[in-house]
């Protein structure tokens, strides 16, 4: 069986830059060892793959290259965008099926992408821990509260004084992976106020070895809990802004947060390869 599919990255609208996503479009067909081979042999940290749903108008599933998730913002981005793209896609407005719930897709001059409701979890935090795993000072934290938060998959928020700290961490993956399983989230996201691009609020840094990813470039679940921690904290200036993430690894893209009764992260993305795997 030959499996049409395509390489998106998402949040950006430029190749080599944002993060790569496969797409599987016609998935119906194919069983979860099948999905896992797939998006291990396409390498992106996820691959989405679209199928029909009896719930509502589509159903998506993740995969790592090592295991499924419940949710993977960046790869949604680039389902939709593939499906506009390639004239599958009529509809300005689609509800989805994920493991995380029933999510909102919004067409606009970008893909939205409506967040389930945010979780806030109390975690012990080990501040001086947390530090030396990422290889800075821990005075370079700022004093703001370290947070675990999902929108559909569990991230540590951590606050950083600067950007100068964010751009020379040296990050201890094992240790980042020992931490993430004590507290039972999937990934560190560090963030600070200050940033490269002006227009931007927030800039961000996501590592995520507990699911086979070290550093991924640009972050949507992420950035939507990061967006529910900054407004449980009066931290935002407005309900909407730009995050930028993704420089220190070369792939820099923007993710477009929109914050009212829900949380929506939105952006654009670039169709950089399509082709056909055998499937046994």
């Amino acid at each position: 069986m030959e499996v049409p599919f395509y390489i998106a990255n998402a949040f950006t609208n430029k190749p080599f830059k944002g993060n790569p996503a496969g797409v599987v479009l016609e998935a119906d067909l194919l069983n979860e060892k099948q999905m896992q081979r797939i998006a291990a042999d396409l390498k992106c940290s996820e691959t989405a793959f679209l199928m029909k749903s009896e719930k509502t108008d589509y159903k998506l599933r993740y995969f790592t290259p090592i295991k499924e998730v419940d949710l993977c913002g960046h790869a949604t981005i680039a389902t939709f965008y593939t499906m506009f793209k390639e004239g599958r896609l009529k509809e300005k407005e689609i509800k989805v099926e994920t493991k995380a719930g029933i999510i909102g897709i919004e067409i606009e001059d970008k893909i939205y992408m409506e967040q389930p409701k945010p979780v806030f979890k109390e975690v012990e935090i080990n501040k001086e821990e947390i530090a030396e795993s990422l290889g800075i000072e821990e005075n370079k934290i700022e004093d703001l509260p370290i947070e675990a938060v999902s929108t559909g998959l569990f991230s540590l928020n951590i606050p950083i004084k600067d950007l100068e700290t964010m751009q020379k961490m040296k990050p201890k993956f094992n240790k980042i992976k020992e931490i993430c399983l004590k507290l039972g989230v999937g990934s560190f996201f560090a963030f600070t106020f200050e940033t490269i691009d002006k227009s931007c609020f927030i800039h961000a840094r996501c590592f995520a070895p507990l699911y086979g990813v070290n550093e991924d470039p640009v972050t949507g679940t992420a950035n939507a809990a990061l967006a529910a921690y900054l407004k449980k904290n009066d931290l935002l200036e407005k309900n909407e802004y730009k995050a930028e993430q993704g420089y220190e690894v070369g792939r820099e893209g923007t993710v477009w947060v929109k914050i009212n009764d829900k949380i929506k992260i939105g952006g654009e993305a670039y169709i950089v390869m399509k082709g056909k795997i055998e499937i046994e």
